[in-house]
């Protein structure tokens, strides 16, 4: 339609052109992308009406040639006049608001507003004062008959009573009808304003005046009636302040709860734009404007109201009261509305951005030739009307009936209904819930039941509560950061938080005891611990960017990886805060899957315990922290051949155990065969029924297949039988050692005693409730780690610290399942890679200047990528030096390894080779002059 009213022209100042760009992105902005948008003041230092110019010219770009295009409301001096009735101003917004929504979007209902304003105005109440609530109430339902036409038929039905001067036959009908019209509707109307305003209703923004009820009166408000009295008591001439800020918050929870979609209404889904709030003149320092601004601003911050954009000018004191974004002008303002429109206004930043507009010539080219080509706001157009979308959903409605009837004639019921998951979890493969975790409950779920609180009433495994207390410490942790940041001072500068997502597999299986597999729960100890000592340094000095984690479950044994890690990459999308990516802490074809999207997505990976050497080749953003597959099958193959391992002697065969399907087992069986030579190998080839990826994995290692446990243990007993000085090499899972470890204890007759040399996986075995030696007595065990902290205490200080932070926190930690957890490799390469990382977001905002807005992921990878300054980090399993530029390879290629020898005693270190620090390489292994390291 046509306003009939002049087009007021935007000013061509320069700069002019970017800010009203910025303006038209923060309006039309989709309301999945919004973020908090900063209210705009112009302030006129000269005191002209530069900035009142500008703000009728935004009127006129909201209005159209032909029709409304955004819904707005446009504030002139009239509105400030002391003279006017206070509630004008509110008056006037919802007005303006509803008769400038856009065509096809539907009426605007502001009903949070309507009953405060009904509470406001209403007389002082006579009688008792227990009467009173139920008075007021009354009054409200009063108010809501004249905007409600349905509320206003229902009343007329039921006729007139005595007092309204009822004749006899409407007295009659009133005592039959009136309780149902009348009185019915009336209760109805009380019992939904409780609702709505004391926070049961689902619509969370309305949830405001319950938490400041508590806030002013200390205890929750149990009728709103009651408190609302208690609360605005003067009506409109009470505290100003009061009433402001009252209806400032209504408005604002209307507007916000207006801008959310309704799936079954399609005017809803056409409100697209922000309401916008235009202010001409915003006057002295008490004037009503500024009072008004000022609440805005507060209510805006506090409900993180995302649906209103304000622009007020001739601001020339509020800045003084509240602190604001400085824009030198125009351009520079431009500017950063278009970085708060693309990444949304951090936590704790100031409400308020104060740009200067002087008056000027209006003379810039590239300004006029900008506003020429675009006069007015261009809002995303809908191929269909609202009729036909209700017609469409009707018939998709209809169709969908169809065929769910014939599903259900056809097939029976199954176990099938909503997901159970919380947050941005989802059902995985197995019934459990994966995606990323926003609680440490989020992931609590069994054969697909709804997840529960750990509140004693249900039984958790040992390994579940572990892993539940590490993501609770974690989410604790967050929070402080939160804290911390969120009261900062205006001349604070220390950066942001950015946020780094844990990848790994949180949960066991459909039928797992418990989600501990694969080294699990080690590496979130190690990832919770780093998060706290970085932090505690980054928080302290202000020198450091403090770290936030979140954790994703990638399904047991990384079933769901790719698309848990699609989840990631769309939330990464909105949230510039996610800098990197950590775990990938197995080595299995659903892990390359996931690191391909995130190498494609541009997130920085950083490797914990994941060692195959195609980890590497997925993608130019991946960093390994882990020695390869190849490096430990170079030290088990000189192990095997010179060490004293089978009764005092270095072995005379081997029988090498690998998983075919398995592409860690099968690269770590392949790299010991190369290195330790085809002719003295005898290879079984065994892999587990509930194994996740059953096909043969590329270039497999030859050799025997083996179709049970039992077979496998029988074969090797039987070449330990013909040759004692047989070692059996374990490439395999170290939970599958275990079940061989059972079956051989079975026929132990024909061999008593075993010598066994396993891969890193072995480690995991180590935490269950019953150790590999308890399984099998005779068993004689060595396993590769990739840098047992306690051994290198004393040479490495960065390893005295991981194991001190650990002794402080799990000090009392003696359960059978996690006592090894100390020596476990798993727990110091979780901290280290989270070392690692929170380095290079360091040296990436160093690099900026301490511009915080410029540090993200894309700076990141560069730094990781060149390598960090100093040339590496000493970590507490080792020198880490994991660059891709110059050939570096994005791994260390002298990363320390070690073998131990377990048992009921703890782990001793037999084998050492490789940086222990920059300037410290061990070349030797063994007695004497020792064997050269390969």
């Amino acid at each position: 339609m046509s306003t009939g009213e002049p087009q007021a022209r935007i000013p061509a100042y320069p700069g002019v052109e970017r800010f009203v760009d910025a303006f038209d992105k923060l309006v039309v902005r989709p309301r999945r992308g919004r973020g908090r948008a900063p209210v705009v003041l112009l302030s006129e230092p000269d005191g002209g009406r530069a900035g009142c110019r500008i703000v009728a010219g935004l009127r006129s770009r909201l209005t159209g040639r032909h029709g409304r295009l955004a819904p707005h409301a446009y504030l002139t001096e009239a509105v400030g006049d002391p003279a006017v009735a206070p509630l004008e101003l509110y008056e006037q917004i919802a007005y303006q608001l509803g008769e400038s929504m856009p065509h096809g979007s539907g009426r605007l209902h502001l009903p949070s507003y309507r009953l405060l304003r009904a509470v406001v105005t209403a007389p002082a109440a006579g009688g008792l004062m227990e009467r009173r609530p139920k008075e007021l109430r009354d009054h409200c339902y009063a108010q809501h008959r004249e905007v409600s036409g349905l509320a206003h038929g229902l009343w007329w039905l039921g006729g007139r009573d005595q007092a309204n001067g009822g004749t006899l036959l409407e007295l009659l009908w009133n005592f039959v009808a009136g309780p149902l019209f009348q009185r019915l509707p009336r209760a109805l109307y009380g019992r939904r304003a409780n609702r709505r305003m004391l926070g049961r209703a689902r619509s969370g923004t309305r949830r405001w005046y319950a938490e400041w009820v508590r806030q002013q009166q200390g205890t929750p408000p149990a009728d709103f009636f009651r408190s609302a009295l208690d609360l605005v008591g003067g009506g409109p001439d009470g505290d100003p302040e009061q009433l402001d800020r009252i209806l400032v918050h209504a408005l604002l929870a209307d507007l916000e709860a207006a801008s959310r979609r309704r799936w079954y209404d399609p005017w809803r889904r056409r409100r697209v734009s922000r309401f916008v709030l235009l202010v001409e003149e915003a006057g002295p320092a008490e004037s009503r404007v500024q009072r008004f601004l000022r609440e805005l601003r507060s209510a805006m911050e506090d409900l993180q109201c995302t649906s209103v954009l304000a622009v007020a000018a001739g601001v020339r004191t509020l800045a003084s009261r509240i602190p604001d974004i400085e824009a030198p002008g125009l351009a520079a303002a431009g500017a950063e509305l278009e970085h708060i429109a693309q990444h949304g206004t951090p936590p704790g930043r100031p409400s308020g951005m104060v740009v200067p507009v002087a008056e000027g010539p209006e003379d810039d080219q590239a300004a006029t030739y900008w506003l020429g080509r675009w006069p007015t706001l261009a809002p995303p157009a809908h191929r269909w009307g609202p009729g036909a979308e209700v017609a469409a959903a009707l018939g998709a409605a209809l169709l969908a009936l169809v065929v769910t009837a014939g599903l259900v004639a056809g097939v029976p019921f199954g176990r099938g209904g909503p997901d159970p998951c919380l947050g941005s979890t989802f059902l995985g493969t197995d019934g459990q819930c994966v995606g990323v975790a926003e609680r440490a409950e989020s992931f609590d779920m069994k054969d697909g039941e709804r997840p529960v609180p750990d509140d004693g009433k249900r039984p958790l495994p040992d390994g579940e509560r572990a892993v539940r207390d590490v993501l609770q410490r974690i989410e604790r942790q967050n929070k402080a950061v939160e804290r911390e940041l969120a009261g900062r001072a205006p001349g604070d500068i220390r950066p942001e938080a950015r946020t780094v997502v844990y990848f790994g597999p949180l949960s066991g299986g459909k039928d797992a005891d418990d989600p501990v597999r694969g080294g699990t729960l080690a590496e979130l100890r190690g990832l919770a611990l780093a998060q706290s000592f970085v932090n505690a340094q980054a928080l302290g000095s202000g020198e450091r960017v403090p770290l936030r984690v979140l954790a994703a479950n990638a399904g047991d044994r990384f079933q769901d990886a790719r698309e848990v890690a699609h989840r990631i990459v769309e939330l990464a999308a909105r949230d510039r805060s996610i800098v990197g990516v950590l775990g990938f802490g197995q080595s299995r074809r659903r892990t390359y899957e996931a690191m391909r999207v995130f190498d494609e997505a541009g997130l920085p990976m950083v490797g914990t315990s994941g060692t195959s050497d195609e980890l590497l080749a997925q993608g130019e953003h991946y960093y390994q922290t882990a020695p390869t597959n190849s490096r430990a099958g170079e030290v088990m193959a000189a192990f095997v051949r010179y060490a004293p391992m089978v009764a005092g002697r270095p072995a005379k065969g081997v029988r090498l155990v690998a998983d075919p399907s398995d592409v860690y087992s099968a690269g770590l069986a392949a790299a010991f065969r190369a290195a330790y030579g085809e002719e003295r190998t005898t290879t079984l080839l065994y892999t587990p029924a509930d194994a996740p990826e059953p096909s043969t994995a590329p270039g497999p290692p030859a050799g025997t297949p083996v179709a049970t446990l039992a077979d496998l243990a029988r074969e090797v007993c039987r070449a330990v039988a013909e040759e004692p000085g047989t070692a059996v090499v374990w490439a395999g899972r170290g939970s599958d050692l275990q079940l061989f470890l059972g079956e051989l204890a079975r026929g132990a007759r024909t061999c008593p005693k075993l010598s066994v040399l396993g891969g890193d996986d072995v480690t995991n075995a180590l935490t269950e409730e019953r150790r590999p030696w308890e399984l099998f007595p005779g068993l004689d065990l060595y396993y590769v780690s990739h840098g047992r902290a306690p051994a290198l205490s004393r040479e490495s200080g960065e390893a005295a610290a991981f194991l001190a932070a650990y002794d402080r926190t799990y000090a009392k930690d003696h359960g059978a399942r996690t006592g090894d957890m100390r020596q476990d490799a798993h727990v110091a390469l979780a901290w280290d890679a989270m070392r690692y990382l929170a380095e290079g977001v360091d040296q990436a905002w160093r690099g900026t200047g301490g511009r915080d807005d410029r540090l993200d992921r894309r700076l990141l990878q560069a730094v990781l990528y060149q390598g960090l300054g100093g040339g590496g980090l000493d970590g507490a399993t080792g020198w880490i030096d994991a660059h891709g530029a110059a050939g570096g390879g994005r791994l260390t290629g002298r990363k320390l390894i070690a073998v131990e020898r377990g048992g009921p005693a703890g782990a001793r270190t037999v084998l050492l080779c490789g940086a222990v620090a920059r300037d410290d390489v061990r070349e030797r292994w063994g007695s004497g002059p020792g064997r050269p390291c390969p």
